[in-house]
């Protein structure tokens, strides 16, 4: 349920967002109008909408074949990308590396399978932020890589640059296309334990970050790979991390600050794609976390700011997110917000092998229902496409 006017509570405060009611509006409600009832429209064709290729989904396993559940996000959902893990985070046991051979035969045979049954690539993506934050890690058999914090303390982006291109290389080589940073949150509060504390930082000084990430993503183009600026629209001031549960910054963050790497490397065509963060501040939405807010992503990131390339939520399924809102909800919000494509990693808890299936049939759903316009899924496959047709 919604809070009032700022000051909000908490979504722990207030409790979760009430999910019977939506679901009610979303398995096809009667609208009453006037002394008419009037049924809601016929219910769209997720394939014709092409909303499986809104999706970026973790999978289980190794390889291909037999694979039952991967054979069905690509062939059946036809979802638009896959994110590859190393280790589950809750029992480090293997999830889908455990050699470089291995890792480079699966993203083979994905994108055979893609091609096959959809016609067209599929995005590969993994984090790749170096340091601690690297799907290919030297547990695997890759070279070590430096972090973000350590390039940021360098200061030398000709030396950056060549680091993110001898990583990109790596990735391509292992087969992923689209790499999931670099972090440009700012080191605002030195004590963050989302991205300071661990290293994913480049520095707490806003030039330095833009200077840095500038060099890393020149760094992964030479190398062909994409990339994603995250956390939009800034991590580095909370006292909490997202991964956990509810993390308000509304009264740490300094946009000013914060949105300045957003708005230079935005503003030089260095944005492959911009990450969202699940960071609540009443400041620019007093109900929804940025992820599922129209008042940051469309006024803020697409009005402020003037991007107009893919906007990728975070893990839909991190705490910040779950313990206050259904999957289905949050799917919804998130495109209704302007988000293009909707990551759910599925890398916390057990895995759900309907999820995919069931974020499309609320996304369906929530048009038949009119609480969501065509339109919204038509501008983010656009966007979508555009960013596909990059992929070398």
């Amino acid at each position: 349920m919604r809070a009032g006017p700022s000051p909000a509570p908490s979504p722990r405060e207030r409790g979760p967002r009430s999910s019977g009611a939506l679901a009610s509006l979303l398995v096809g409600v009667l609208v009453l109008s006037g002394c008419a009832l009037i049924a809601p429209r016929p219910a769209p064709d997720p394939v014709r909408l092409r909303i499986g290729d809104l999706l970026l989904v973790g999978f289980d396993g190794t390889q291909v074949e037999g694979n039952e559940e991967i054979r069905h996000l690509v062939c059946d959902v036809k979802v638009g990308g896959v994110l590859l893990f190393e280790r589950y985070a809750a029992t480090g046991e293997p999830r889908n590396m455990v050699s470089p051979a291995q890792v480079s035969a699966l993203t083979h045979d994905l994108q055979a399978l893609a091609m096959r049954c959809a016609g067209r690539p599929l995005f590969i993506a993994a984090d790749a932020e170096g340091g601690r934050v690297m799907r290919l890690s030297p547990r695997l058999g890759y070279p070590p890589t430096l972090s973000a914090r350590e390039l940021g303390e360098r200061d030398d982006p000709a030396f950056t640059q060549a680091e993110a291109r001898r990583m990109g290389l790596m990735l391509r080589e292992a087969g992923i296309n689209w790499n999931l940073a670099p972090v440009v949150d700012v080191a605002v509060n030195p004590t963050n334990p989302a991205v300071v504390v661990l290293g994913r930082t480049f520095s707490g000084d806003p030039a330095r970050v833009i200077a840095q990430a500038r060099a890393f993503v020149l760094g992964m183009h030479e190398a062909g790979v994409l990339t994603a600026l995250k956390h939009f629209p800034g991590h580095g001031s909370s006292r909490s991390d997202s991964h956990q549960g509810f993390t308000d910054v509304s009264d740490t963050a300094r946009l000013s600050v914060e949105l300045a790497p957003y708005r230079a490397l935005i503003a030089a065509g260095m944005a492959d794609s911009v990450m969202t963060a699940h960071v609540f501040n009443r400041g620019l939405d007093p109900w929804d976390p940025a992820t599922l807010s129209r008042f940051t992503v469309r006024r803020v990131l697409r009005g402020w700011l003037h991007y107009k390339g893919v906007a990728v939520s975070d893990d839909l399924l991190m705490g910040a997110i779950a313990r206050h809102y259904v999957l289905e909800e949050a799917a919804v919000l998130a495109l209704g917000a302007g988000v293009d494509v909707l990551l759910i990693s599925q890398d916390a808890g057990p895995i759900d092998d309907h999820a995919a299936d069931r974020v499309v049939a609320a996304i369906t759903r929530a048009i038949s229902a009119g609480m969501l316009g065509e339109s919204a899924v038509t501008r983010a496959v656009a966007r979508v496409d555009a960013l596909r047709a990059r992929l070398r």
